[in-house]
């Protein structure tokens, strides 16, 4: 079932401005375009943006 991408939030389109809103238990996301950043938890990473192709830019705890 594919993910609804509301579920993502507000997307940023800078990586610095997501990084610094982030807390230290979110991470980073984006998609293959790379154009639009995203602040989720792990557990919303794992539960649909991972198996679309989102990857990781900035991990939990950076």
């Amino acid at each position: 079932m594919p993910f609804e991408i509301s579920m993502l939030g507000m997307g940023y389109f800078s990586l610095d401005a997501a990084a610094v809103d982030k807390s230290p238990s979110e991470m980073v996301i984006t998609d293959e375009k790379e154009e639009t950043y995203y602040i989720v938890s792990r557990e919303v990473y794992e539960n649909g943006p991972q198996q679309e192709g989102y990857k990781i830019i900035v991990n939990e705890g950076e």
